[in-house]
């Protein structure tokens, strides 16, 4: 069977460990900070750590990445430990940073460096306002910080310097935990200058601010240092230095000295020097100067920044990454104190130069300006915020993709050429993620008018629709489908039920919307439990399920069936995406008709039958197959005329459309003549023709085409497997020349296909699910009239069969034995008879393929698909049973090797495995027993698990089989 990529389930299992993660977590950490960690109130505080436990619990940690919220419960007990044992060795043992380690220990490391690298991982998961929360406040704790990171750093660039120098150096993290801690620290409401007991020297990074800084109390000049100094870096700690000049310019004695304004014309100008033609300014620079010119920006009020608006906007007008300190220049620019046209020239350049943002290829810088521009609009009239509106839905419609006519499941005549499905394999997928994202934070921000609210809903549900995939394979649409689902929620959440019951039901371009509603309600509950059933991302099922909560809660009395809508398409419910597609989606529909329109719709797109995934598309025919019958009567045309238009599509559509004709048609075999032709012949004849005109006339057509044939293998047989209707294949007695009967030239042409497409797919039973091949060949078995007709087709499998498989490729030996296993047992349980002329012969063949000149391949599925049939039914008729006997001992004593793969250990557990299928053991005489059960005894002792356990299954099932003496030590 072909490999699939396994669907990302960690979400599901971080749930169901988080509790045992967490624990260990929580007992790992007094041993890793103290040397009798073990006592209740540890005091001994370890020096050196090893860095593999450092590396250990750091991996702990980020098994929260993907949930953090998950390790809220336990937050407080593994960082307060952290900060305490810092705390502790900052203040008294400060020096033993410098201390070589110890000789008999190898890979280790500071406890500083250590403590910080798993602070950082705790604020890379949970964010670092939620873990500065946990850090030390005290006042007293502020120099001693200070004199350990300047100790520390100014060693650290000693070290660099001299290459014969052992002393540590400082790491990025240490420096990112220990500035963050430093602008916590900075919040004190204690006037600096009461705690600091002595002045800074003059240092090098400190900018020429004002005349004023000889009155800057000594640790702030030593906290600028820092923060000047790293606000420019190239690693994190930029982030934790910007953090910490801003928090220390808007504190009110600072602010009283002329820090803030200080620091803003010493950095404005610096960075209109830069780029006006002085030195060339690196990525790092400017990110280090806007950063802090937004949170600068963020914190002030508009008198504060109106001085520097003009300024700064000079500064940043070709400067892509600006955004945030656009939004809040916009925002306050009617501080400005020049005229209404110039305010509105400043504003209008600002909001042009953020919907250039909304296509960037970075996506902060899409988030930032979708995010600016909504903050904008709220400050709009109504006219700009409705031009506004506009421009963001005529970029949609230009980038809008082509369309396709498709018809949908359930909807009326004509409704493809009304509400056509598209096409987006032209489309921009960032620049739409930016413009829904806009809509989206409007919407939020309750900045749409009630008259563009159909409009807005419109490109919502559309979005919700993209998909587009890149040369490798991977979804760029994912990110638009989350946006819109943040769109929708935000719909539920902040619009009103009066206001969207004003929204006339007729302007919603919904192609799931079969029949008139009286209310927009059941459309956008449509689409929501659509995109939370069968979208392949699992936190936008999620993002969907969450909308379609919110649109129930805050609007009640209004989406049909809602509660049980809710508990059905439950948050958790909807994580696995095959439960999502199955049970949630069969209750769904059970439902109301609005939702069985919207499901049926969407197992026939792109998130279903036209899947990249084979295991999806399986598992879509099968609720297809479900799912359609519960429309009363089963409109299967929408699947065959997708296949009469889809045959130059891709392959994987057309297997996934093959798959779930095949289900509709093997749930209800009497529907198989509607819907397909008008001619007046047998069912099973009609669709054999359908699929020979619609589908490849053979597979090998298939693979001159360079595609992937196993999939039209899989296809065919499944449908073949499901022609099993009463009506029989008139294929009349004796195919060899007999004058004394009329041929039907047709049906004669019909089954040779079947049994052309039966023996191309041998090649590809090792990529195709198991079984598929064996139904298809007991399908072609029961549909023949009469027991010539049978025979004849079990001498066509036996003998054609293992000629095509000598001729062709020898791993196709498994497909021919599944067909010729599911035969036989058709013939056991029909007409048992028949096996007279074909019991020695088919006896024969499976000896040979249990024989050493056999690949391990036929072994196993010979012993798994023929052996025990042939076996029981040579036992019963008399033959000689030694041949088959001595064929499974070499079975069970199989220990080849190939391709430097111990192949022969599976032979071994397939051997296994068929031993204890048996009931019973009366099969096999005293001698028998002993030679078969002695060679179990001794795989129950092989090093290979899987062996040895379903060795010991198997004894353990016949405890009677009892061994002498002589054969009990192997």
């Amino acid at each position: 069977m072909e490999e699939e990529q396994p669907e990302d389930y960690s979400d599901i299992k971080l749930q169901r460990d988080s509790a045992n993660i967490r624990e260990e977590l929580c007992a790992s950490i007094p041993l890793f900070l103290y040397k009798d960690g073990l006592s209740s109130q540890p005091t001994s505080t370890r020096k050196w750590v090893k860095q593999s436990n450092t590396a250990k619990l750091a991996a702990l940690i980020n098994t929260f990445q993907e949930w953090p919220q998950l390790l809220d419960t336990s937050l407080r007990s593994v960082t307060e430990p952290l900060v305490l044992a810092f705390n502790q060795y900052i203040q008294h043992h400060p020096e033993c940073y410098f201390q070589p380690p110890p000789a008999k220990v190898d890979s280790v490391e500071p406890l500083p460096r250590a403590v910080c690298k798993l602070l950082y991982t705790l604020c890379k998961v949970r964010g670092s306002k939620v873990i500065s929360i946990f850090f030390s406040n005290e006042p007293s704790l502020l120099e001693p910080m200070l004199d350990a990171f300047e100790s520390w750093e100014f060693r650290s660039i000693e070290a660099k310097v001299d290459p014969s120098s052992t002393a540590n150096i400082l790491t990025w993290e240490e420096r990112y935990i220990m500035l963050l801690w430093l602008s916590h620290l900075t919040q004190t409401p204690f006037d600096l200058a009461t705690i600091s007991s002595s002045d800074a020297r003059q240092s090098s990074h400190m900018p020429p601010m004002s005349p004023l800084f000889s009155i800057f109390p000594g640790v702030a000049q030593r906290l600028l240092d820092l923060g000047f100094r790293y606000l420019f870096s190239v690693s994190k700690e930029h982030d934790a230095a910007k953090s910490l000049l801003i928090r220390l310019c808007m504190r009110p004695d600072m602010n009283r000295l002329g820090l803030k304004q200080s620091c803003m014309h010493w950095l404005l100008q610096s960075l209109k020097d830069l780029l006006d033609g002085g030195e060339p300014m690196s990525i790092y620079q400017l990110t280090g100067a806007l950063s802090f010119l937004a949170g600068f920006f963020k914190s002030c009020d508009g008198i504060s920044i109106a001085p520097f608006i003009m300024t700064v906007l000079d500064c940043t007008q070709n400067i892509s990454a600006a955004g945030t300190v656009h939004t809040k220049m916009a925002y306050e620019s009617a501080a400005v104190p020049d005229s209404e046209t110039d305010k509105m020239t400043l504003l209008g350049n600002i909001i042009d130069r953020l919907m250039i943002c909304l296509g960037d290829k970075d996506n902060p810088v899409r988030f930032a300006a979708s995010k600016a521009l909504s903050i904008i609009a709220q400050e709009l009239d109504p006219d700009m915020k409705e031009q506004l509106l506009d421009t963001l839905a005529d970029k949609l419609r230009d980038d809008h993709g082509r369309t396709r006519s498709d018809t949908a499941a359930g909807t009326p005549p004509n409704s493809d050429e009304e509400y056509p499905e598209h096409d987006w394999s032209t489309a921009d997928p960032l620049q739409w993620q930016g413009l829904i994202l806009t809509m989206s934070h409007l919407l939020y921000r309750r900045s749409v008018p009630e008259e563009k609210l159909s409009m807005v809903v419109n490109l919502l549900m559309n979005a919700l629709d993209f998909e587009q995939r890149s040369s490798t394979g991977a979804s760029t649409g994912s990110i638009v489908r989350d946006a819109a689902c943040f769109g929708m929620w935000s719909v539920a959440r902040k619009c009103t039920t009066k206001g969207l019951l004003r929204v006339a039901a007729s302007e919603i371009r919904s192609r799931r919307n079969p029949k008139p509603h009286s209310s927009v309600f059941p459309v956008l509950a449509a689409e929501l439990v659509l995109t939370a059933a069968f979208d392949p991302e699992g936190n936008i099922r999620r993002a969907a399920s969450a909308a379609l909560q919110e649109l129930v809660g805050r609007h009640p009395d209004v989406v049909s069936r809602g509660i049980d809508l809710v508990q059905v398409i439950d948050y958790q419910a909807v994580g696995l995406r095959f439960r999502a597609m199955s049970d949630v989606a069969l209750q769904a529909a059970t439902l109301e008709d609005v939702y069985l329109y919207a499901l049926s719709d969407g197992l026939l797109s792109w998130r279903a039958i036209g899947s990249p995934n084979a295991a999806v598309r399986r598992q879509a025919a099968t609720v297809i197959g479900r799912i359609f019958h519960l429309h009363g009567s089963v409109p299967i045309s929408p699947l065959v005329q997708r296949i009469e238009e889809g045959r130059a599509q891709l392959l994987d559509e057309w297997h996934g459309l093959y798959l779930a004709l095949a289900e509709v048609i093997r749930l209800d075999p009497s529907i198989s003549c509607r819907s397909v032709t008008a001619r007046h012949d047998s069912p099973s004849r009609q669709l054999v023709r359908f699929l020979r005109e619609n589908g490849p006339i053979s597979i090998d057509d298939i693979v001159a085409q360079g595609k992937k044939a196993y999939l039209a293998a899989e296809a065919l047989c499944t449908m073949m497997a499901a022609l099993g209707e009463p009506s029989p294949m008139s294929v009349v007695d004796g195919i060899r020349e007999s004058p004394q009967q009329s041929r039907d030239s047709a049906d004669l042409k019909d089954f040779e296909y079947h049994l052309a497409t039966l023996e191309q797919s041998y090649e590809y039973s090792m990529q195709i699910p198991p079984g598929v091949i064996a139904a298809a060949t007991v399908s072609i078995f029961k549909q023949l009239d009469g027991s010539n007709q049978r025979q004849l087709l079990l001498e066509r499998i036996l003998y054609a069969g293992e000629d095509y498989v000598t001729r062709r490729n020898p791993e196709a030996s498994v497909g021919w034995i599944t067909a010729l296993g599911g035969v036989f047992q058709a013939c056991l349980e029909s007409t048992p008879d028949l096996l007279d002329n074909f019991r020695v012969p088919i006896h024969d063949a499976l000896v040979s393929q249990l024989g050493e000149q056999s690949n391990w391949l036929s072994k196993t599925a010979a012993l798994k698909h023929l052996f025990k049939p042939v076996f029981l039914e040579c036992l019963r008729s008399g033959l000689n049973m030694m041949p088959l006997h001595q064929a499974l001992l070499n079975c069970l004593d199989d220990r080849s090797i190939a391709n430097s793969r111990q192949v022969g250990s599976e032979v071994r557990t397939q051997a296994i495995e068929t031993t204890g299928s048996f009931n019973e053991l009366v099969h096999w005489n005293e001698a028998q027993r002993v030679d078969i059960f002695g060679r179990i005894y001794g795989l129950a002792l092989e090093k290979l698990d899987r062996i040895r356990d379903r060795a010991w299954r198997c004894v353990m099932k016949y405890p009677d089989a009892v061994l002498p003496k002589s054969h009990r030590c192997v």
